[in-house]
């Protein structure tokens, strides 16, 4: 029963994912001000709807500086901690560092703000299907979906949630969850990633956690570049930092 609900929720993404073009004129509504923009990126539930869409929706809409015109400067070092793989293997997250640069984002598969988790995946599907027919950095590239909800999402929950990714070509995508919120706690305390379970008017939790959004470029030393917000996430900017980064590395 749950494996033919992702199987249908995921078919569904994909879709969406891939007919983003022909639907964001409808959907996506002028972004007034940054602070607007801002504010449509902060995912806090409540029952609110969002009313702005984040520009990874849309097409982008400013000209990109060429890759290697700018500097990505290193502003830490990313964080370690134990971790567990879809076929719960456990692992270190370091493990997935090192080899290949990293986008490493955090989520949870229940999350329904249209800014929040889902805008993530759908951007992460794009880059995929822009780099699926370029080795050469989708080689060296790596996807890392890494679950802050894990009492509901385990790696069975995990391996649904992503299958419809595996077949889909360009860059390796990783979904990871921990053990327990014990585990999960050092390594999101580590990032800055804020997450709050929330709770029904007589104090029991819910399904819907608040979390701002938060995603990471790191480098292959393990090393923290840039980090996106839903505001300033879209593939087109990640795959300009992505060639940033190969190219300081080839000049190196």
């Amino acid at each position: 029963m749950m494996k033919n609900l992702y199987a249908i929720c995921f078919s569904s993404l994909l879709v969406f994912v891939q007919g983003w073009n022909l639907q964001a004129s409808q959907v996506k509504e002028q972004i007034e001000s940054d602070n607007e923009a801002e504010h449509s990126a902060v995912v806090s539930s409540h029952g609110q709807q969002v009313e702005l869409h984040a520009p990874g929706w849309g097409d982008m809409q400013f000209e990109l500086p060429e890759p290697g015109t700018y500097d990505l400067p290193a502003f830490g070092k990313a964080a370690d901690g134990n971790v567990l793989n879809k076929d719960g293997e456990k692992k270190r997250l370091s493990d997935f560092y090192g080899d290949k640069v990293v986008l490493l984002s955090f989520m949870y598969t229940q999350c329904a703000d249209l800014n929040g988790c889902p805008l993530v995946t759908a951007v992460f599907y794009k880059i995929k299907e822009a780099l699926k027919d370029n080795p050469e950095l989708s080689d060296q590239f790596r996807l890392i979906s890494l679950s802050f909800d894990p009492k509901y999402d385990t790696p069975e929950v995990m391996k649904f949630y992503g299958q419809g990714s595996y077949d889909f070509g360009g860059p390796e995508w990783q979904f990871l969850t921990t053990a327990s919120e014990e585990e999960l706690a050092p390594i999101t305390d580590a990032f800055g990633q804020y997450v709050t379970q929330e709770y029904d008017e007589q104090g029991n939790p819910t399904s819907r956690i608040a979390h701002l959004l938060r995603v990471f470029l790191i480098d292959k030393n393990g090393m923290k570049r840039t980090q996106y917000s839903a505001t300033f996430l879209h593939d087109e900017s990640v795959i300009t930092d992505l060639k940033t980064l190969l190219m300081e590395e080839k000049n190196s």
